[in-house]
């Protein structure tokens, strides 16, 4: 493990010493929103940025078994589906890994630095204090998101691997199952909560491990709402495929799953659906990844019409 850990470290090291460089001469064409842009330069301290890439952060994925679970809400037994959430109906989905914990911080920090990604709009702090390595990055967009997992050899997860993570197979409201959120599950607006916007009242990752799914993921709940691979369409359930549907061939929207610390408890169940446009940027949502096991590609069912080489991974250096 050591000498696995070693390797790693040196291929980032290789990687941000690339990506510093080659900020170090692109810094002054950056562009970012005047109203939420540091009044510094956040590039006049490279050594902090790579000391700040290479804290260890939580990582591994999960393994989800192939098979049928219930997908989409029930009112019988939710009271606040939604319906663009109906009708419940078996699904079935090939096996597939997904990352046990949100990308954090420190991760697309990698990222930014090892491709000259643009810099989230959140970091105001050079380009994040060091109390916050282990929340969620957030003020990602779907096409941002989407870049990450494919420069890490993964890709997003569709919006039925993202439930099936969340929910296992008896189509629980919760990841934790029926019961309401709680305090000690999920970091969400519960009634009385006074939440901040000068910066996110986020969670460590691996917090809430009372609220993890049945496969052992953390956060499908609250903290931050997630991307997802498929178009929104509000009634595309009528009419998906059983068989690992990969959502609408295109749209104006993209899923986000799981609600954040800033909303109802209601939002984050686990049959909740929303959409954003691809370029959408909010304080309330993040990622995570997923990918194939044994080989298997989404690309091969083409139910959305790409291509298979615009569903390949990234060049990436780690």
């Amino acid at each position: 493990m050591a000498r696995h850990g070693d390797i790693m470290a040196r291929r980032i090291g290789v990687a941000l010493a690339t990506g510093l460089l080659a900020w170090g001469l692109m810094s002054s064409a950056v562009v970012r929103a005047d109203h939420l842009s540091p009044k510094h330069d956040p590039w006049a301290q490279p050594w902090e940025l790579e000391r700040l890439a290479l804290l260890e952060v939580p990582e591994g994925m999960v393994s989800v078994p192939g098979g049928p679970f219930l997908m989409g809400s029930n009112p019988k037994v939710d009271r606040a589906a939604g319906p663009q959430e109906l009708p419940q109906r078996p699904v079935s989905l090939d096996a597939f890994e997904i990352d046990r914990y949100e990308v954090t911080n420190v991760h697309y920090l990698r990222f930014v630095l090892g491709t000259g990604a643009a810099w989230p709009e959140f970091w105001m702090q050079d380009p994040f204090l060091e109390k916050m390595a282990l929340h969620p990055v957030i003020g990602v967009s779907w096409e941002e998101a989407d870049a990450y997992c494919r420069w890490v050899g993964k890709r997003l997860p569709t919006e039925a691997e993202w439930e099936k993570a969340a929910r296992g197979e008896d189509g629980r409201v919760f990841p934790w199952g029926n019961e309401p959120a709680g305090w000690m599950k999920s970091n969400i607006a519960h009634s009385g909560s006074k939440r901040g916007f000068k910066y996110p009242p986020l969670a460590n990752v691996n917090r809430y491990d009372k609220g993890v799914s049945p496969y052992g993921v953390y956060q499908m709940a609250g903290n931050v709402s997630e991307w997802v691979s498929d178009w929104f369409d509000p009634e595309y359930y009528r009419s998906s495929l059983s068989d690992n549907p990969t959502g609408p061939a295109a749209g104006e929207l993209k899923v986000f799953r799981g609600g954040s610390w800033n909303e109802d408890p209601e939002v984050a169940r686990s049959a909740g659906r929303n959409g954003g446009t691809p370029d959408r940027k909010s304080y309330l949502t993040g990622l995570r990844c997923a990918k194939s096991a044994l080989g298997k590609g989404l690309e091969a069912k083409g139910e959305r019409g790409e291509s298979a080489s615009s569903l390949l991974p990234l060049a990436s250096s780690r």
